[in-house]
């Protein structure tokens, strides 16, 4: 197993892209510790894992708060003695132009979307350095890199995560401390379900949003967590500084 005995935390991990991250790793070998805000959720994912013979452990917390993240990583070196994969995956989003977007959802984005990310990597570099080695995962989005008229805010913060990870990936790379962002195109979650039920026609707006995707399909889950696998893995261990997209080809057209 190419996580095998590894400890890996991931954040948003009660559903979506972030519990099939920890599924992924789980099945790779990895002792996963599973946080999420929501305390519900996680329990159910966490027995889900187990279920499956993952070592699973849920720690319900809010990623805007540091003192949160410090707890969160404490409960990691407590149970298992280390942390090798941090997973920053949590997020909101609002679906509103700008001018639309409340001070209220600007600041809840940025505190979840962005702090919370670098909160997390504040609380984990001591350990990873004590290690001399980690790897720090970055959920993004290609919206960081191209334009989306009904997400400015989302699209910023995850802007923000690409700045990130390369200042993180050249001040700790001397440490063993690889960093990298992972951008997705749309995924099949329920915050894209959201996004569609906006639509009239939620049925109609997919298979059009599908249509433009050279691939003809969307992004699941299951397949971020196929990539979080091997970016944390040794096999990618000179992939730092910079940002994987897994968008089945949408950013490479044009029209």
């Amino acid at each position: 197993m190419i996580l095998g005995n590894r400890v890996a935390i991931v954040t948003g991990a009660a559903r979506g892209i972030g519990l099939a991250v920890a599924s992924a790793m789980g099945e790779a070998g990895a002792r996963v510790v599973l946080a999420d805000v929501t305390t519900d959720g996680l329990d159910a994912a966490c027995s889900q894992l187990r279920a499956r013979g993952i070592e699973a452990l849920g720690v319900t917390a809010n990623v805007a708060d540091p003192d949160d993240n410090v707890r969160l990583v404490a409960q990691a070196v407590e149970r298992y003695g280390r942390v090798d994969v941090f997973h920053a995956n949590a997020a909101i989003v609002s679906f509103a132009d700008l001018l639309e977007t409340s001070a209220r959802q600007i600041g809840d984005a940025l505190a979840v979307n962005l702090e919370g990310a670098i909160h997390g990597c504040r609380a984990v570099l001591p350990v990873m350095q004590r290690q001399r080695g980690g790897v720090i995962l970055l959920t993004a989005s290609v919206a960081a890199f191209v334009g989306e008229p009904t997400v400015p805010v989302y699209s910023a913060t995850k802007g923000g995560l690409t700045a990130l990870c390369r200042s993180l990936a050249t001040r700790h790379g001397p440490e063993g401390i690889r960093c990298v962002t992972i951008c997705p195109g749309d995924v099949t979650t329920r915050m894209l379900e959201d996004y569609l039920a906006r639509d009239p026609d939620p049925v109609a707006a997919r298979s059009a949003m599908e249509a433009r995707y050279p691939l003809g399909r969307l992004i699941e889950p299951e397949d971020i967590g196929r990539l979080a696998v091997f970016l944390a893995s040794d096999h990618a261990r000179c992939i730092t500084g910079t940002d994987v997209i897994i968008d089945a080809g949408l950013t490479a057209r044009c029209y």
